[in-house]
Parts: structure tokens; C-alpha cells; sequence
């Protein structure tokens, strides 16, 4: 017997056990499947949502960024005494609002939007409940810690049936007309199985890189120790405890700005954070050239009593295990390249659920008694003298 006809029964035996995996992985984990990737194309919107409720500033000049901070927060204390501010977003755009984030006496958290230009307060922003819903739903299944667990495995499962899917077409012969072949007179079955095939092999890339960044967010620890045991080098860096300091900020939000910028001077501001306990610290988040992240990657921590500079962290001088860990949440949700890229995301994102649709069509075979799926015996197996033969059986 030839090598040729070797191999060609290894893929006949090969292909029952993987078609089964593929076929029943997908009609039992499928919906969940399905839900999971359709609620991430949603979420990939989340921050466009937020933005869209923002009140625009109708100022006709700008004031200097040292008099709208100041203002809002004194116009923020005057309008609940003893709030303490705990984070400060920069506009992204022109005409686009401060927000501020801060506790009040009663320690409920507020966000509120501020004139850039003015530093009037705007109004409070309302939550968006129904995204924030999504959100939870994609991230934990409404289940806490356990919920986030399952949506890990879910990431598995999609790596699974692209594997075995790619498995599929490479037994079949992996003819590259299958990428683009799809049979639009030759009934519905034909025809959807050409759109799953066809669908499946485009978007196998996106869906493996879709899937891996969705199970290190789910098991982020387990990810790293792997990358630290299996490289010897690190995989995060050790968050910056800053001094204590008792008596809390002394300086305006001005002047922390000023202070993180010219540590950062290729750096544009997007945040800046104050922590709201005994034990106060300030670090201003910045953006800088190379980031995936539209917030960046890079902090400035702050003396909250001084303003002097404790740390300068940039993304670029951090251990490649650091950058590559620190790229998956901005892969994971396209948070790269603008409205683009996130537009592309999500489409690329519903593409489980038309795998899922298309698939269990091709599955499901209705009979003259009612629509129940066919049981077909399996063909049985004959003699194949020639490998031609072997060959013919295969495509079937």
C-alpha cells in the first residue's frame, strides 16, 4: 500500500470522530456561544453609548484648563459639601465635556459632567442600565465570579470548533475553492452548508484571537503564570504603592496636571485618579504614540502633598510578557483604530451566531412525519483498491 493510500484511510478514520465533535459541540454549546459573541458586538459600542449623553459645551471661547478645573471643583463642593472627587476624564474631542467622578457625604458615587471651557457643572449622568446589563451578561452571565468562569470555557469551546472545523476542511481535501464556492441553486441544505464552511474559514482568525483574549480575561492569573513559567519573564509588574500621607491632597487638580505632563511630555492626558482613602494618592493616566488603548496605557504617580513625582510608568519600557497582557483587553473589544475598527468587530463578532444558525440547519433534516432529525446509518465500509477511490469516498 502507498503512502498516499496511508494517509487517505488516516483521514477516513480521523474524519467520524471529528465531525462528531464539531457537529454536537456546536448544537449543545452554540447558543451560549451565540449569546456571549452577540453581546460583545453590542458592548464594543459601550463607550460610544456613554459619549452619546454627554451635554456638549456651548461656550464660544475656551478658558485655560487651570480655570474650568478649579471651577468645577469648587462649583462640585458648593453643590454637595463634602464630596470628595475621585476621578477626573479628559475630553477626547473638542467641545466634549470634563467628567468627574466623585463621592458624595452619604457615599454614593456621582458623575457629573463639566463645561471644559467654563467649568460650570453640566448635570449628573444618568446610568445607561440597559448597557451596563450587556455588560455583566457578556463578562459574568449575571453570575458573579462562577459566571465568569463559564464565559472562559466558552472562549475553549470556540477554539474547539474552529479547530475541528479547519479539521474538516483539511480532510476533505482543503480545497481553496471552499473559501469562496457557495451554491445558491442547489436547495437550502447545500447551500447553508457552503455559507457555514465559507464563513468559518474567513473569520477562523478573528474567532481564535477573539477567543483566546476572552479566556485570559476570564483567567488572567492562570495566563500569566503559564507566560512566566514557560518564558522565565515577568508577565505583570507590581502596581506603585505611593507614600502615605495623612492630611490628603493639598494641591489643586491643576497642578497634579501640570505636574504629570511634564514628567510625560509625549503624553496626552485622559485621567486622572484620586484615591478616596486616609492613605491619598494621585496618578494621572496618558496616552501616548504606539498605544492600543484610546486611554493609554501609562501613569504618572503623584506626591498628593508636594505634587512631586513618585513614578513614571510608560507601556514601551515594560517587558514584552507586560505589553503583550496589557494589548488583550483593547484586542478583545477592538478598542483600537476608532469607530472603524469597532464597526468590523462587531461584525466580525456576530459571525458565531450565523455558524451556529447555518450549522444546526445543515444538521437538522425534516421528514415526511414531522420535523425530526434523519438517523442515517453510516455507508458500509468496502474494500477501496484503488486510492482514486479512497479519494472519491472522502469527498462525499
Amino acid at each position: 500500500m502507498s503512502d498516499t493510500t496511508t494517509v487517505t484511510r488516516g483521514r477516513l478514520l480521523l474524519r467520524p470522530t471529528t465531525k462528531w465533535l464539531h457537529t454536537w459541540g456546536g448544537i449543545v454549546l452554540g447558543g451560549l456561544v451565540s449569546l456571549t459573541c452577540l453581546t460583545g458586538s453590542v458592548i464594543t459600542f459601550r463607550d460610544e453609548a456613554d459619549r452619546a449623553r454627554w451635554p456638549r459645551s456651548t461656550a464660544a471661547a475656551a478658558a485655560a484648563p487651570s480655570v474650568s478645573l478649579v471651577a468645577a471643583a469648587r462649583a462640585i463642593g458648593r453643590a454637595q459639601p463634602g464630596a470628595q472627587i475621585t476621578r477626573v476624564t479628559f475630553p477626547p474631542n473638542p467641545n466634549d465635556p470634563y467628567i468627574f467622578q466623585f463621592k458624595s457625604a452619604d457615599k454614593e458615587t456621582h458623575r457629573v459632567a463639566v463645561d471644559a471651557s467654563s467649568g460650570q457643572v453640566l448635570g449628573e449622568l444618568p446610568k445607561v442600565a440597559w448597557m451596563d446589563w450587556l455588560v455583566d451578561l457578556h463578562r459574568n452571565l449575571l453570575a458573579g465570579r462562577t459566571g465568569r468562569q463559564i464565559i472562559g470555557g466558552v472562549g475553549g469551546v470556540c477554539l474547539a470548533l474552529g479547530s475541528t472545523g479547519l479539521l474538516l476542511w483539511a480532510i476533505r481535501g482543503g480545497s481553496w475553492r471552499a473559501w469562496l464556492r457557495i451554491r445558491r441553486n442547489s436547495g437550502s441544505r447545500p447551500f447553508n452548508f457552503d455559507l457555514h464552511r465559507v464563513s468559518g474559514l474567513w473569520t477562523l482568525l478573528f474567532i481564535v484571537a477573539l477567543s483566546f483574549t476572552g479566556m485570559e480575561l476570564a483567567y488572567p492569573q492562570s495566563f500569566r503564570n503559564t507566560w512566566e513559567r514557560v518564558t522565565g519573564q515577568p508577565a505583570s509588574v507590581r502596581a506603585f504603592k505611593p507614600v502615605k500621607a495623612a492630611s490628603g491632597l493639598t494641591k489643586s487638580l491643576y497642578e497634579y496636571l501640570v505636574a504629570g505632563e511634564a514628567a510625560m511630555p509625549d503624553g496626552v492626558p485622559t485621567e486622572m485618579r484620586i484615591s478616596d482613602s486616609p492613605n491619598a494618592s494621585v496618578y494621572l493616566r496618558l496616552r501616548r504614540a504606539g498605544d492600543l488603548s484610546p486611554a493609554g496605557l501609562n501613569r504618572v504617580y503623584l506626591d498628593p502633598v508636594t505634587c512631586r513625582v513618585l513614578s513614571a510608568e510608560r507601556t514601551a519600557d515594560r517587558p514584552l510578557g507586560v505589553q503583550l497582557f496589557q494589548a488583550v483587553q483593547p484586542v478583545h473589544y477592538g478598542q483600537f483604530g476608532g469607530l472603524p475598527v469597532k464597526l468590523l468587530w462587531a461584525f466580525l463578532g456576530a459571525t458565531p451566531a450565523l455558524l451556529f444558525v447555518t450549522g444546526l440547519l445543515v444538521w437538522w433534516r425534516p421528514t415526511k412525519k414531522g420535523l425530526r432529525p434523519k438517523v442515517h446509518s453510516e455507508k458500509p465500509v468496502r474494500e477501496l483498491p484503488k486510492e482514486d477511490s479512497l479519494a472519491e469516498l472522502l469527498e462525499q
